[in-house]
């Protein structure tokens, strides 16, 4: 079925038959506020101006606003809303409008002015055909009250200005409503934008993950074979060179193939790494114990220089096991790499706010601010060619999105670099919890 066209001016930023739950929201409030409105002009035109109204038939009206608008409000309509019902609220007001209209003196009523809240809402938020309706609907009520209506009685002549007084409310009111009806709508219109942003920038970074991870597995599944047979080959050029009389150039240039072959293995061992498999699951990670994995990973000068510091009231936690030391992995080489030989790299293990927090620090050259705001993008390095992909922050910041965790980079040039990793405790999600 074509959707019913809208008025063009909102066209671009108020979609709103296709948000009718957000539209009845709105207009549910309105709806209680038009009660206790009405409720409150009875009062002042009985108890105040002493004009002689027939209430029985008002506080009927009344109460029937009030049902029909609380029967809006359950949770089964609501979730079941579309278009038509829209359509047929505004109606059903129309009708109900009046009705009040006909006992309280018909076209002489200030308050008649009211039509106007409605046929500004269905230029709003109904199509072209629906528009016209309403607006038909609302013509033939305001010719029928000219012909047809109870006048207005007091028991004493009213005070001078008290006609005037009502246009300037009526007109007044109808502003207000006018006003909140589709400031309410724009701005959940707005947020609900904003939300589906999020989400579709959260699924294109999943779609980059998995075709990363793809490639990656595709690439150490066809590479694994052909680089196992040049470090073989490479190993008995090697054996051959060193028991002959081979010339010292050809034997290093042996010991470089297999050192390249390495490299390889390595780089390809890296990629293969699946870092958002177990991050639905958590574990309880020993922390020291996660400190000791993590120096095995580098050699004996960079094992020095690793300080893991922990604070005394943390000795467990947890986490993803396997992603997170992954994630702890790809910033401390990250940080290895930034500073200078002879200077430390620190990881600090703290509880902050019901959150662990992991804290990699390097005394490195820093960042400028333009590589900071680029820093996690997949591909983006300021290492030298070959030294890096470019891919291990933008996995840091996959991780910390599928797992709740906060990710940040603080860093200035010549002040090295801070990367903290903070995680949720999650103590109260035991389903999701397995015994290390």
């Amino acid at each position: 079925m074509t959707e019913p066209s809208r008025n063009p001016g909102f066209l671009a930023f108020l979609p709103a038959l296709n948000e009718p739950q957000i539209v009845l929201a709105a207009l549910t409030r309105l709806r209680w506020l038009a009660v206790i409105g009405q409720i409150t002009a009875t009062a002042v035109a009985v108890g105040v101006l002493h004009l002689r109204l027939p209430l029985a038939p008002i506080f009927g009206i009344i109460l029937l606003t009030a049902l029909s608008n609380g029967l809006l409000q359950l949770g089964a309509w609501l979730s079941r809303a579309s278009g038509w019902l829209v359509q047929a609220v505004l109606l059903l007001d129309i009708i109900l409008l009046t009705s009040l209209l006909y006992l309280t003196g018909g076209p002489e009523n200030p308050f008649a002015a009211l039509y106007l809240v409605h046929v500004a809402m269905s230029v709003m938020v109904l199509g072209t055909a629906s528009t016209w309706l309403v607006v038909a609907t609302v013509a033939a009520c305001y010719g029928a009250l000219l012909r047809w209506h109870l006048p207005l009685a007091a028991h004493q002549p009213l005070a001078t200005g008290v006609s005037a007084t009502g246009s300037w409310l009526a007109l007044v009111l109808v502003s207000v409503l006018i006003a909140s009806f589709i400031g309410r709508v724009i701005r959940s219109l707005r947020q609900r934008e904003m939300e589906l942003a999020g989400v579709r920038e959260d699924a294109v970074k999943n779609e980059q993950l998995a075709a990363l991870t793809t490639l990656a597995a595709g690439a150490a599944h066809e590479l694994n074979t052909p680089l196992g047979t040049i470090a073989l080959v490479a190993r008995e050029l090697e054996l051959a060179c060193d028991h002959g009389d081979a010339a010292d150039s050809m034997l290093d240039d042996a010991r470089l193939i297999r050192r390249e072959v390495d490299r390889c293995r390595h780089i390809l061992s890296r990629m293969r790494v699946d870092v958002g498999e177990d991050v639905s699951f958590r574990s309880v990670v020993c922390l020291s114990e996660l400190g000791d994995r993590l120096r095995e990973n580098f050699d004996g000068a960079d094992r020095e220089r690793l300080q893991v510091v922990r604070g005394p009231d943390i000795e467990t936690a947890v986490a993803p096991s396997r992603a997170l030391e992954q994630t702890l992995l790809v910033l401390l080489r990250n940080a290895f790499d930034a500073s200078p030989r002879h200077e430390p790299v620190t990881l600090e293990i703290s509880r902050t706010d019901g959150r662990v927090r992991f804290e990699v620090r390097d005394k490195g050259a820093g960042m400028s601010p333009e590589m900071l705001r680029r820093a996690g993008e997949p591909f983006f390095t300021t290492k030298e060619p070959g030294k890096g992909m470019g891919l291990g922050l933008f996995l840091v910041h996959m991780v910390a999105e599928q797992c709740g965790a906060r990710f940040s980079i603080a860093s200035q040039p010549g002040e090295g670099t801070r990367c903290t990793f903070e995680l949720p405790e999650n103590r109260g999600r035991n389903s999701d919890v397995r015994g290390s």
